[in-house]
């Protein structure tokens, strides 16, 4: 608030005080991804005298007029006129008029940028000795990634935080990361890391920091998050806020959207999305496929 009487007190003077202020938050879910400006309401002192209208807000009346001549060339430019007319600034009524531009304009916060649709999910990386990490809560994530392997020409899978599997090596920690690029270049392969947050039967809020900092000590190329749409909204953008403090997420793997009615609600995150179907069929030579991975457009038809 102090920051606010000052701005006022620079905008119109010493005598202008704030009546009321009110903070505003804007976009967001729940609390999360939201961001928050002040709009107050500012009174300033009487404008009955001239004088007193050229000694106030000086600096504040100089932009405004500047902004004016601009405007005033662009719209002769716009009609075909000369730029050069010259616009009377002695009358009282002018006066008036900047002192109330200059209130007005005061007050004017840049309004807030639209939301809009994210944009289109990625690929998952393909190239030798990249590390794609793939976040989930629990098995989902393993599933989602031995989705992506499937689909890849050269790649490995391993596992990490809460998650095991026979015949995997595990990535934990940066020197894991460092070993898995390794083999990686040498076999010219991608390596996948399905990563969970939760041991069964444990709440993920119990394990969430010590995994959130494993996952930032990888240092993978690319991260995903895997996002059950049939869990609770909260939920879900409770721990995939925390993952986005630590790491930066590339998108959101989608999956369960035959188990919910409302799939639509994984946009909320503001991420990019890309939806995934789990259910593989056995192909003649015993290999499981991967149904192909959509994005969100697809998803929508």
């Amino acid at each position: 608030m102090q920051e606010l009487q000052d701005r006022v007190r620079l905008e119109h003077g010493a005598h202008a005080r704030i009546i009321s202020a009110e903070r505003v938050t804007v976009g967001g879910v729940r609390g999360f991804f939201a961001r928050q400006h002040f709009e107050a309401t500012v009174e300033v002192g009487p404008v009955h005298r001239r004088a007193e209208r050229a000694l106030l807000d000086v600096p504040a009346r100089l932009g405004i007029a500047a902004l004016l001549d601009d405007a005033d060339a662009a719209e002769a430019r716009s009609n075909g006129l000369a730029g050069d007319a010259s616009i009377s600034t002695e009358s009282d009524d002018f006066a008036a008029l900047m002192d109330d531009l200059t209130f007005a304009t005061a007050r004017t916060s840049s309004p807030a940028e639209p939301l809009g649709a994210p944009p289109d999910a990625p690929a998952p990386l393909a190239r030798a000795g990249d590390l794609v990490l793939v976040i989930g809560l629990t098995g989902e994530a393993l599933e989602v990634a031995r989705a992506m392997v499937l689909l890849t020409a050269n790649a490995d899978l391993r596992v990490g935080g809460s998650l095991s599997a026979p015949g995997l090596d595990r990535v934990d920690d940066r020197r894991d990361a460092l070993a898995a690029r390794a083999r990686g270049v040498e076999l010219d392969q991608t390596t996948f890391v399905a990563f969970g947050l939760a041991r069964p039967g444990v709440d993920a809020s119990a394990d969430l920091a010590l995994r959130t900092a494993s996952i930032g000590s990888v240092g993978a190329d690319q991260v995903w998050v895997v996002v059950d749409t049939g869990r609770k909204v909260d939920d879900t953008a409770r721990w995939v806020s925390a993952i986005a403090e630590s790491v930066h997420i590339d998108a959101v793997a989608a999956v369960g959207a035959e188990l919910t009615t409302s799939p639509e609600t994984v946009s909320d995150l503001r991420l990019p999305v890309r939806w995934i179907d789990l259910g593989v069929e056995a192909r003649s030579s015993g290999r499981r496929a991967a149904a192909p991975i959509r994005g969100a457009a697809d998803r929508s038809r």
